[in-house]
């Protein structure tokens, strides 16, 4: 894992930024790069910037912080929202945010929320190694019990979300199982060949063979179109 873990602050208040600025200042390897009052302004500074954490809270003036997160799927590696709004909380589980905080911040909260990006960026580090000792490009590495399996990515149809555990079904037919989010496997793969279609699955683009309103046709198998991915999946299938 790298030494410092950058982020930024995104609210409109500024005594909650301060409280988010003080709670990471006691994490040495957490690294600011800045703050924003608005959606709008965050979005200019994530695509310059490209923190690996950023912060946000949920309402506030021009684009909101799910208008942000919707701009810039799958640009953020670590989205999390601190709001006083409980909810919006199924609505970010749709965009895959990477945890949801209430206001007000407390250090208990916040300390457990930096234990599980710790435990994301190690788990990230160890599959870039695997990656990089294979020697290959256009391979992943994935292990399924006691077992290490190298997939190429043409190899993948798709991949089915089951909470700490990932489906992965094959051009073969075989399905695996593996110890890992669907999150994190998608963070390996290629963003221009594998799209999030829904909160539970994923697709290789070049697998789809049909599309619909609210379903895709992949593999010979229907998948669901989540409400949230729908102007995602329409402007990047084809």
């Amino acid at each position: 894992m790298s030494a410092t873990i950058t982020y930024l602050v995104v609210d409109d208040d500024e005594l909650d930024r301060l409280a988010v600025i003080s709670e990471a200042a006691k994490y040495p390897y957490l690294q600011r790069l800045g703050t924003c009052r608005s959606g709008t302004e965050a979005i200019e500074y994530i695509n310059h910037l490209k923190p690996d954490i950023v912060f946000s809270d949920i309402e506030m003036p021009g684009a909101s912080g799910m208008d942000m997160l919707r701009t810039l799927y799958g640009k953020i590696p670590i989205p999390v929202f601190i709001t006083s709004h409980p909810e919006f909380a199924l609505e970010s589980y749709d965009l895959e945010v990477f945890d949801y905080i209430l206001k007000p911040l407390s250090s208990e909260r916040f300390e457990k929320c930096m234990n599980r990006v710790l435990d994301f960026f190690r788990l990230r580090q160890r599959a870039m190694d695997i990656d990089n000792q294979s020697g290959e490009s256009g391979y992943i590495m994935v292990k399924q019990g006691y077992e290490k399996h190298r997939l190429h990515h043409s190899d993948i149809v798709f991949l089915e979300s089951m909470k700490d555990y990932t489906k992965i079904k094959t051009t073969s037919g075989q399905s695996l199982l593996v110890l890992e989010t669907l999150s994190s496997l998608l963070l390996q793969l290629p963003q221009d060949k594998f799209l999030r279609i829904h909160r539970s699955y994923a697709v290789n683009r070049q697998k789809v063979e049909s599309v619909a309103a609210n379903k895709l046709s992949v593999g010979g198998q229907e998948l669901p179109i989540g409400k949230s991915f729908k102007s995602m999946v329409g402007s990047r299938i084809y």
